[in-house]
């Protein structure tokens, strides 16, 4: 019976979350404007993976792409002021940025490539699980 009130009580408190949280609405941000700023890092080579995963994530978020080329340091610097939504290009999971974005997982790969090895992955915002989420849902 205790067990029973304890789930119940713990249900409760779910339904007043809103998970997974956006702080800064990225996802509600996206579709709402129907733009995804996307930070292209120049000289990346376009992925199929990747391709597919930009044209799955618009469609569900009924979204156009805007994309934006220039060097990785200024993109992911524009990602983390939120200047961008998403930024495509060749990085390593142990990245120093990795502490600032949040890197997804390698397109494409079947398995976890090494940490140090450059793939082909989005980067996010730390903290925007919900879009996180989205992308990687997209992803599959």
């Amino acid at each position: 019976m205790g067990r029973l009130v304890v789930a119940g009580a713990l249900g409760l408190m779910l339904l007043g979350c809103d998970l997974p949280r956006d702080p800064e609405e990225t996802e509600s941000l996206v579709r709402e404007n129907q733009v995804i700023r996307l930070g292209w890092v120049s000289g990346a080579e376009p992925d199929p993976a990747a391709d597919a995963t930009l044209a799955r994530l618009s469609d569900r978020t009924g979204a156009r792409i805007e994309r934006r080329d220039d060097e990785s340091e200024a993109l992911l610097s524009q990602l983390e002021k939120g200047e961008l939504d998403l930024v495509y290009g060749h990085f390593a999971q142990n990245s120093p940025w990795a502490t600032l974005v949040h890197f997804g997982d390698a397109e494409g790969w079947e398995e976890k490539p090494p940490k140090d090895l450059q793939v082909p992955r989005f980067a996010m915002r730390n903290g925007e699980n919900g879009w996180i989420m989205t992308v990687a849902e997209a992803g599959e």
